[in-house]
């Protein structure tokens, strides 16, 4: 089926204009994502091959080391003998499904887990930067007094420094001249006099504005709190980066400023991340938890995805052989064993006895298992009017500042929408005005005749959160406990985990759930906003392969590059 679509760019409050999105077949940039053009997946995977075999970063030194590494929780046996390098330099991309091991993994190679078994070896003297859980700060401190914290043992210096100079405007001795001479030397080796140049370059960078920059850190939101975390991490320039979802709360250029950064890193980086866009300009292995196991390919994400199918059909083949064998052997086995009882004859036993234990002592591969993903996919209702959304000199205020102003907007039959624009444009905002979750300051907006739209918002919230999973499915869709525990099963919510409370549900698994109940209503209209945000890659494919098949009109905000 063919599909119109667009892209709405906010800018300024208004929508400065559309850009058709390309065409399957006109995706040739898709090879190239620095140029800024967005090609669709084909057979769900990116079309870039970026691989540079062997490659070693830039000195073959080694950064880290873990060989067999064993990790548990209680009786939970999270890490499994994990084993692999990193080389000085090298960008690497962890993977794993929810609940693998991964931050695991992060906290050992941090020093803030203990292992239980096995071997971590740090180069000496390298140091690690952790963006993972928000300190404490003194209450009054700003986000730039946050970021300056990044340069403690620099400022030391600096205070030293005008300490001296104090004590110089009095009396000029030798020794305080020698003194200041080697902490001016310091500081100038440590590139002190840049601080203010690195920190205002990180605030670019980040979209940190001033009135973000001088207000108190603990008055930031949780999103604003961990970006501005990731700022202070990269002024501090460690040795070794552990960035857990670095992308998380950044819009589409910070994104991309963000891998310009990490492009001309000279430390080593190792990344937790479901933008798999991300992952394939960014890191050059990968290393995905299996089991409780490192599975490593050399290449990005693009070559990951290639690389792993090519392994699961080499070893479904030489497991799908094995057996062919052995159950010639079986077979051979067992007529021997026949004609042996027939003749009566102990040696034809023997030699039976003989294939047995052959069958017993032969290597045997396992079967490949491709996890089971998510079965579900949108009901429709067919008709709709040609015009979905229709929208004229829509303004919007919150206070003094203009959030949306005279922004027109047309969105037709069967069209996908693609809402973009910085932090603060009013993304958000237009959607919540489409569906009149609040009302627009001036002009007018109105949705076509007989549509009928399902809304999935940025933050997911329920009604009645107490209720359990199976409860709530029960209740909204009015099904039997039967057919209910069915749905949620395609939904990868099984046994125990159906009278898991509403309010105890992590974010993706809140995602996941709202989308199992939207995908049972009749619509003709899917509102989006930040779609694939806590959900895993598996889930993130799933969900795409779902609104491919989805025949209405498609409108969303979203910062995944790869899923617009």
């Amino acid at each position: 089926m063919d599909f119109e679509g667009k892209c709405a760019f906010l800018q300024n409050g208004g929508c400065k204009g559309e850009l058709p999105l390309p065409s399957k077949e006109g995706a040739q940039d898709a090879e190239h994502p620095s140029k800024g053009t967005i090609g669709f997946p084909s057979e769900k995977k990116l079309r870039s091959n970026f691989f540079v075999p062997g490659w070693k970063g830039v000195n073959n030194m080694i950064e880290i080391a873990l060989q067999n590494i064993e990790k548990y929780y209680g009786a939970n046996h999270v890490l499994k003998g994990i084993t692999f390098e990193i080389i000085q330099g090298e960008r690497i991309g962890l993977l794993g499904k929810n609940g693998a091991g991964k931050t695991t993994l992060f906290k050992v190679l941090a020093g803030v887990e203990a292992i239980d078994g096995g071997n971590k070896m740090v180069r000496k003297g390298a140091t690690i930067g952790l963006l993972d859980q928000i300190p404490d700060f003194p209450e009054s401190y700003t986000t730039y007094d946050v970021l300056y914290s990044a340069f403690g043992d620099l400022m030391k210096v600096h205070n030293q420094m005008r300490e001296l100079e104090k004590l110089m405007e009095k009396e000029v001795t030798d020794e305080v001249l020698k003194r200041y001479g080697n902490l001016q030397q310091l500081f100038e080796a440590k590139d002190g006099y840049s601080i203010e140049d690195n920190i205002n370059r990180i605030c670019i960078g980040l979209k940190i504005d001033n009135d973000m920059a001088v207000k108190e850190f603990n008055k930031l939101s949780g999103g604003e709190k961990t970006r501005i975390m990731l700022g202070r991490l990269m002024l501090e320039k460690p040795d070794i980066l552990l960035l857990d979802e670095p992308t998380n709360h950044l819009d589409l250029s910070s994104i991309e400023w963000l891998e310009n950064f990490l492009s001309e890193y000279k430390g080593t980086a190792i990344i937790i991340s479901h933008d798999r866009y991300f992952l394939d300009k960014v890191v050059n292995r990968i290393v995905e938890i299996v089991d409780g196991k490192a599975e490593l390919y050399e290449g990005n994400y693009s070559y990951y995805v290639s690389e792993k199918q090519q392994r699961y059909e080499i070893q479904m083949a030489r497991y799908n052989e094995e057996q062919k064998k052995i159950r010639q052997l079986e077979e051979a086995a067992k007529r021997m064993h026949e004609w042996a009882k027939i003749a009566d004859s102990g040696a034809m036993h023997r030699r039976a006895f003989s294939i047995e234990k052959r069958i017993e002592r032969m290597e045997k591969t396992d079967k490949p298992i491709i996890e089971r993903n998510i079965s579900g996919g949108f009901s429709e209702y067919d008709f709709s009017s040609k015009d979905v959304i229709l929208a004229k000199g829509l303004r919007k205020y919150f206070g003094d500042k203009k959030v949306i102003e005279n922004l027109d907007l047309l969105i037709q039959k069967n069209e996908r929408a693609a809402i973009l624009g910085d932090n603060g444009s009013g993304k958000s905002t237009l959607i919540k005005i489409i569906t009149g979750e609040i009302e627009p300051d001036g002009g007018m907006i109105k949705l076509g005749e007989s549509i009928k739209y399902a809304y999935l918002p940025q933050i997911v919230t329920f009604d009645n959160p107490k209720l359990s999973i199976l409860e709530t499915v029960i209740q909204e869709l009015n099904m039997q406990e039967g057919p209910a525990r069915s749905l949620l099963a395609k939904y990868k919510f099984r046994q125990e985990d159906v009278h898991k409370t509403v309010e105890n549900l992590s974010g993706g698994e809140k995602s996941r759930f709202r989308l199992c109940i939207m995908m049972q209503k009749n619509v003709n209209l899917l509102i989006l906003d930040e779609p694939t945000n806590h959900l895993d890659i598996a889930s993130r494919e799933w969900l795409e392969s779902a609104l491919e098949d989805f025949s209405g009109t498609l409108v969303f905000v979203s910062h995944d590059r790869y899923f617009i």
